[in-house]
């Protein structure tokens, strides 16, 4: 795991060398820098890393370059096949000088071009300078575990970067994106490859970038979807199937020089993985990590039962809640775009905690995207199911989002700034997800692309990295998810227990109580939002001042008030979904707010 940066065009090493510190918190063992000046009309290339050691920790040095010196790569993740790809790479006649994932990539892109990709098993983000070529080649994970971001600073300049902050001197700085604010405030979080900052994209999942020396701009190409197939399988086949593809995918991102954890809540997906760990790993030499903060749906006794029942460590750590205010602009400032999750301030504590004990854990993102486990997902089948097909998408995505809708939005936006034609496009953005098959299937399709990618998976990236810890997410290993992307929707959900399938896999090896236990933490460290709510009154009310909310030139600050002070009315406060959205857009102002403190007005985290 590190952080990766580089350029082409008129720059210097003396800008090199800034991009790659700015990143210093995602790689602390070591920093490397290259460049190669005066090429194609004065155009400089420059590569820089940060590194946080976790597989063959003396050799792996970046950036790499391959034994001829022909072309070098910056790489960020972890390939958890690159042994068998080296056995491969070597019998091909490949010549590898390190035991390094790193050198099994570089040396991939000589022998198969950009079909190495395909090859690759792990989380990844990596740029690949050809000199021979003359071209940047780049890539992506296939669900975006690992983030990159790139932008055009001038014609025929080109960057990139783990990390939104580097980029931002080369463009001018920051800017912001009205069409992304948008989709923050109706989702939010931003929820494609464009930015909150105008002028900055990200490489979406799954996808490759090529740019050679002399284009104009970059050409994209997608080697990847998590499509539906069909599979005829009994559920108890599924069961065992689910079983054994769960436990390989644990076995196979075990793999480091380094010791592995896990964090451990207790719940349903980060038990089954631990009882997967256990089985391939001395339970002896597991340590599993959990936090609380002191409130009384704490999960820390469910996770003291699962450490207990398999046999393994548990380090605990309680915060107060009030660190949720202390760090929120620590919190906003590692995010880089906003991102109204009031479990934020959670994963931030992981991360501190986990700073001094290991370097990699597991973690049980995307289990939910799999299994269907969010409660949206009841909207889309039993009794709803024989509602019209529109009413389902906009009931799907007001449980999934609790953010205004877009009617609501166009009343608090000031009219003299609003633009009418991107708002609706945001709005319409997540349609071709529901227009045709399955709605049930579509759903599950949109949680997996978009609200896993942008929401879960950006927020642990940022806060983990923000301590130098490395989060594995085993539900997202290749072959498993495409085994339960296949298993039945009615399998998934059934009889209103969501993950039934999960739960059925988990069953002989956890407690009961366990694998039967719903979604909980209305107060704890699943679901702040209450405590973060009183917070927003407290010591957060200067975020949400009428002067705060005005002073932009975005809201109309009256009609705000109005918005949110609708909350203490009797008709909304019993209204689960209206009162949760007012809830969750007063946290999403807030952190909108802090944002723009941080990055335009200069403020410091």
């Amino acid at each position: 795991m590190c952080g990766i940066a580089g350029f082409y065009g008129r720059f210097d090493r003396a800008l090199l060398t800034r991009m790659t510190d700015a990143l210093a918190h995602r790689g602390p063992d070591d920093a490397g820098h290259e460049l190669l000046p005066g090429r194609f009309d004065g155009m400089a290339v420059g590569l820089g890393h940060r590194r946080l050691s976790i597989i063959d920790l003396a050799g792996g040095h970046q950036p790499m370059w391959d034994h001829d010196g022909k072309t070098a790569i910056v790489f960020n993740g972890e390939i958890y096949n690159y042994r068998e790809l080296q056995a491969e790479l070597r019998k091909a006649g490949a010549r590898l000088r390190t035991n390094s994932d790193t050198e099994v990539i570089l040396a991939g892109w000589r022998l198969w071009g950009e079909e190495v990709v395909s090859r690759l098993e792990g989380m990844f983000a990596f740029a690949i300078w050809d000199d021979a070529g003359r071209e940047w080649f780049l890539a992506r994970d296939r669900f975006g575990i690992k983030p990159l971001f790139y932008c055009q600073p001038d014609a025929g300049g080109f960057a990139f970067a783990s990390e939104i902050k580097p980029l931002l001197p080369l463009i001018g700085g920051a800017r912001v994106n009205q069409a992304a604010l948008y989709d923050y405030l109706l989702h939010g979080w931003v929820a494609t490859e464009e930015t909150a900052f105008a002028g900055i994209r990200q490489l979406r999942p799954g996808h490759l970038l090529r740019l050679a020396e002399n284009a104009n701009a970059p050409s994209l190409r997608r080697y990847w979807r998590l499509e539906r197939a069909s599979a005829q399988r009994s559920e108890d086949e599924w069961r065992e199937a689910i079983t054994e593809a769960l436990d390989r995918a644990v076995s196979s991102h075990l793999v480091a020089d380094v010791p592995v954890g896990i964090t451990l809540s207790g719940g349903l997906d980060s038990s089954a993985l631990l009882a997967s760990m256990v089985r391939a790993k001395d339970a002896r030499e597991i340590a599993a990590f959990s936090l609380g903060y002191g409130l009384a749906d704490d999960e820390l006794p469910w996770a003291r039962k699962a450490a207990g029942h398999c046999g393994v460590r548990l380090v605990e750590r309680i915060v107060p809640p009030e660190t949720f205010a202390e760090n929120f602009a620590r919190c906003i400032w590692h995010l880089e775009e906003p991102i109204a999750h009031p479990v934020m301030q959670t994963t931030f504590q992981l991360g501190r905690m986990l700073h001094d004990q290991v370097k990699v854990v597991l973690i049980g993102e995307g289990a939910d995207e799999l299994f269907a486990g969010y409660p949206e997902f009841r909207v889309v089948t039993g009794p709803f199911g024989w509602a019209p097909r529109r009413l389902q998408q906009r009931s799907f995505l007001a449980v999934c989002c609790l953010m205004p809708t877009a009617g609501q939005l166009r009343r608090l936006l000031r009219r003299e700034n609003l633009d009418e034609e991107a708002l609706d496009r945001r709005e319409q953005c997540f349609r071709p997800y529901f227009a045709n098959g399955s709605i049930a299937d579509g759903a599950l399709q949109f949680e997996l692309e978009k609200e896993l990618v942008y929401n879960q998976l950006a927020r642990v990236d940022k806060l983990m990295m923000a301590h130098s810890i490395e989060a594995r997410v085993p539900f997202l290993d290749r072959a498993f998810s495409e085994l339960v992307h296949a298993a039945p929707f009615g399998l998934k959900l059934r009889d209103g227990v969501h993950k039934h399938l999960l739960r059925a896999a988990a069953a002989p090896r956890l407690p009961a109580g366990i694998v039967r236990r719903p979604k909980t933490g209305k107060g704890g460290t699943q679901a702040l939002l209450p405590t973060v709510t009183g917070m927003l009154h407290g010591s957060l009310s200067h975020l949400l001042t009428r002067d705060a909310i005005g002073s932009r030139g975005w809201f109309d600050p009256d009609a705000v008030a109005r918005y949110l002070g609708a909350a203490r009315r009797a008709d909304i406060r019993l209204n689960p979904i209206a009162s949760r959205r007012r809830a969750k857009f007063a946290l999403a102002l807030a952190v909108l707010e802090q944002w723009a403190r941080l990055f335009f007005d200069g403020e410091k985290a």
